[in-house]
């Protein structure tokens, strides 16, 4: 008995079983993407506070947290949509300030995205809808930025859940989808402005869509046929007509399905009208809790800070204040205004050699952590206009958004980063769904005519494409997390050996009885002082100004991120020294815990540190460049438990 002739009785038998699925069970649908949902929540939950914060992750996380301390919020373009600092500040309260608390939120939308699959399954075959879910729930680009705390995958999961609930109107004419998808779609204008985008792809999409329907309806085959023929004007001019009268002949169907739930065409208006202006005014609900200020508003997230006072109007003062609610709309609308201008204003000497560099950093990051994705749309696009499968408006639809997302988002985005990714494969997952059940269909098919070459064939694709997909989520998502040799990783990273020395200045500021816990020093000045790199301000008169309430004050707040979100995390107490005596003097009299200095700040009193009882460790705060590498030295006394010695 051959190894093949015991083999293929037990795969018949699955097919049998598979196949029974993918023709008439939706329930077990149903418990496959859930299943694949709760596998994607423990993908992104495990070991999530584990990297050290990036740049923007600090940068985000702090204004959630002063949220938090101060009780004063504004809405700032620059911080990105406010949907984040709302519920950070919500999961602080409740766990406390970590990176795992940060991220919370971003790990659960991002985990439960496979679930939008099932909002699709009318235009779906079954075992797309699931392949679908699978992409989504481990494609490592979104398995890596759900895990960290951007509102990319937060702006790419409530648009795309948006999307699908009006495909569900479309399909069952319950306007409770409507509902749902305006409320998405508040969460995702409230995440990040970029949803701004995604109904501009939505829009150009569906020209796309509209031009292909009207010369093209059977696709590549109708297509190259028409071509072939070498058509007159008058066959063109019929085409043309004949596509125009069939679309129009649809959308009079669809019409008139509407209508069939209603009596009379009136109430049919009148009911949808409603509901379309419901659906506006909870969008705007949403947003406008999102959007309002809470406490002080601007004021109090400037320096200093102002204090949340009876004149104040924010969110609650104007919603529980009738007579306030307008001057609560006006404030928002107007601050709303500002910051979106200032978004939508085109970026000044953006240049073609500045879009080279990011269309490069998408293209290479697409090819080396989404491979499979971006092939198997290609296929499943191809497969579909074919006519392989049922030609379905959805997969071009798609397809559309995300191709024409490959070229787009390095034309809009102000630096070159691995996150835009997410924007194209949320949308290609679907036509790549298809490329991928066909394959999976074409293995169940070789089963059944007990063809073992096809069975191997399509056997080695599914191998293949697992095993890509492993190794980048393990060597990109799990391990080398802060290294620049991974494609994910963004330059604004500190090495991960960092974090224990957070770990500690965490245990010694909570310890620390009274005084300064961490004294960060940076000792150049005139034409050696470098404003872009330095740690403190040159100027001790300006250390004690600044234009937002960036904690402590006296540091190049930006060149120092993720730290001053650690300092403010442990509730340490920070100090800054720019001069040699001044940081002596400070040695022999207090003997702070740490003090923090730069490898390239050649003003460093490396032995009188050391003679002073401290051991230094060195670390990049970026993931290259000279300037980059800080040394954090902690005190003997210290340095075993965080506790000062007795």
């Amino acid at each position: 008995m051959t190894a093949s002739s015991g083999v293929l009785p037990a795969l018949q038998r699955l097919r049998r079983r598979v196949g029974s699925w993918t023709r008439t069970d939706d329930h077990a649908t149903v418990k496959l993407v859930v299943g694949i949902t709760l596998f994607a929540l423990a993908l992104r939950l495990i070991g999530l506070g584990q990297r050290v914060a990036h740049f923007d992750e600090g940068r985000v996380a702090y204004w959630a947290w002063h949220f938090g301390d101060t009780g004063s919020f504004a809405y700032r373009y620059i911080i990105h949509g406010p949907f984040i600092q709302h519920v950070d500040r919500w999961v602080f309260a409740l766990l406390g300030t970590s990176d795992f608390a940060m991220r919370l939120p971003v790990a659960l939308v991002g985990g439960l995205m496979p679930l939008t699959a099932l909002l699709l399954r009318r235009h779906l075959r079954r075992s797309e809808v699931v392949a679908a879910a699978l992409i989504l729930a481990v494609n490592p680009v979104l398995l890596y930025y759900s895990r960290f705390m951007r509102s990319d995958i937060l702006v790419a999961a409530f648009m795309f859940a948006a999307f699908g609930f009006f495909v569900r109107f479309y399909d069952t004419r319950l306007p409770r989808y409507l509902y749902a998808a305006a409320a998405f779609m508040a969460l995702g204008f409230a995440s990040k402005e970029n949803a701004l985008v995604y109904v501009l792809t939505w829009l150009g999409a569906t020209g796309l869509l509209l031009a292909k329907v009207f010369v093209f309806p059977s696709g590549f085959a109708n297509a190259v046929a028409f071509i072939t023929s070498t058509p007159s004007g008058g066959e063109i001019y019929d085409r043309l007509a004949a596509g125009v009268r069939a679309d129009i002949d649809l959308v009079v169907g669809t019409v008139q399905s509407f209508r069939e739930r209603h009596e009379r065409a009136g109430l049919l208006l009148g009911a949808y009208a409603g509901h379309i202006v419901l659906a506006a005014t909870l969008f705007g609900i949403v947003s406008l809790f999102f959007y309002a200020p809470r406490g002080a508003g601007v004021a109090g997230i400037q320096h200093p800070p102002a204090p949340p006072s009876a004149g104040s109007i924010g969110f609650w003062e104007g919603v529980t204040n009738p007579g306030r609610f307008t001057e609560l709309l006006q404030v928002t609308i107007d601050r709303v205004a500002d910051q979106w201008g200032e978004w939508l204003d085109p970026a000044s000497g953006k240049t073609f050699s500045d879009y080279e560099r990011h269309f490069g950093v998408f293209v290479k990051v697409l090819a080396l952590a989404s491979a499979p994705v971006a092939l198997f749309s290609g296929l499943g696009y191809v497969l579909d206009r074919l006519g392989y499968t049922a030609p379905r408006h959805l997969v071009p639809f798609l397809f559309y958004g995300g191709f024409v997302s490959i070229f787009g988002y390095p034309l809009g985005t102000d630096i070159g980063a691995p996150w835009i990714v997410a924007h194209a494969v949320v949308p290609l997952a679907i036509p790549a769904a298809v490329a991928l059940a066909a394959v999976f269909r074409w293995g169940l098919d070789a089963l059944s005519a007990d063809d073992e070459v096809g069975v191997a064939a399509a056997g080695l694709v599914f191998f293949l494409v697992t095993l890509l997909v492993a190794n980048v989520a393990v060597t990109g998502v799990y391990t080398n997390t802060t290294e620049d040799s991974n494609e994910l990783v963004q330059f604004a990273q500190p090495e991960q050996a960092v974090r224990e020395e957070l770990q500690s200045m965490n245990r010694i500021a909570a310890a620390h009885d009274g005084g300064t816990d961490v004294v960060v020093y940076h000792g150049e000045s005139g034409d050696a002082y470098d404003e872009n790199n330095a740690y403190v301000e040159e100027s001790q008169e300006t250390w004690d100004e600044a234009w937002w309430n960036l904690k402590p004050t006296c540091l190049q707040w930006h060149n120092t991120l993720p730290m001053p979100w650690y300092f403010a995390a442990s509730d340490a107490e920070v100090a800054c020294e720019n001069q040699q005596s001044a940081l002596g003097l400070r040695l022999r009299q207090n003997t702070p815990p740490i003090v923090i200095t730069q490898e390239y700040d050649s003003t460093v009193p490396t032995d009188r540190l050391r003679a002073a009882g401290y051991s230094g460790e060195s670390y990049m705060m970026r993931t290259s460049g000279y300037k980059n590498s800080f040394t954090v030295w902690t005190h003997e006394s210290y340095a075993a438990n965080g506790t000062a010695a007795s």
